[in-house]
């Protein structure tokens, strides 16, 4: 099991949550990575996270620091 805080675990429920059914940390933040990489950018330049992806990258580095490799 995954150890997040609630936030975390909100935003996954509401936007990704097969994030929460991943069974390690790699395969959660690989989860995780491809859903920034679809609906996280796009801010002036399309290289620049928007909001979705600021509050998604959060997420990435609660559950990176979170959880023992």
């Amino acid at each position: 099991m995954l150890i997040m805080s609630e936030k975390s675990k909100a935003f996954l429920e509401k936007n990704c949550p097969e994030v929460l059914k991943a069974s390690n940390r790699s395969d959660a933040l690989e989860l995780l990575e491809e859903d920034i990489e679809k609906k996280g950018f796009g801010g002036e330049h399309f290289d620049e996270y928007n909001n979705y992806g600021r509050a998604a990258q959060k997420v990435y580095d609660d559950l990176y620091l979170s959880n023992p490799k």
